[in-house]
């Protein structure tokens, strides 16, 4: 149970937003990647830092691993990018409706 409760919370076991199986299944074998990691690292430190759990090895990555700096322009242009497959997507769904 808690293997599955970090696995949701620290390596995104619950964030897939995936439409295919292929895609569903490189998700969940980066998560299974990604989990593991994470409980070998806690059963290496466990003799130092017993208290070590897998969101502290999250945010301890996160700080110290080098990261891009966005700019707003970036952030925006994620954002257009986004909204335009959103809008695709929906127009799909749309026409799908229709020729149904």
């Amino acid at each position: 149970e808690r293997s599955f409760q970090d696995a949701k919370e620290t390596a995104g076991m619950d964030h897939y937003q995936v439409r295919g199986w292929l895609a569903w299944h490189h998700h969940m074998a980066m998560v299974m990647m990604s989990t593991l990691f994470l409980l070998e690292t806690r059963m290496e430190q466990k003799e130092p830092h017993p208290l070590l759990s897998c969101p502290d090895i999250a945010k301890l990555l996160a700080h110290f691993l080098p990261r891009r700096d966005i700019t707003h322009e970036e952030v925006f242009r994620q954002m257009n990018v986004r909204h335009r497959q959103r809008q695709a997507s929906i127009d799909s769904a749309y026409k799908r409706q229709s020729d149904g």
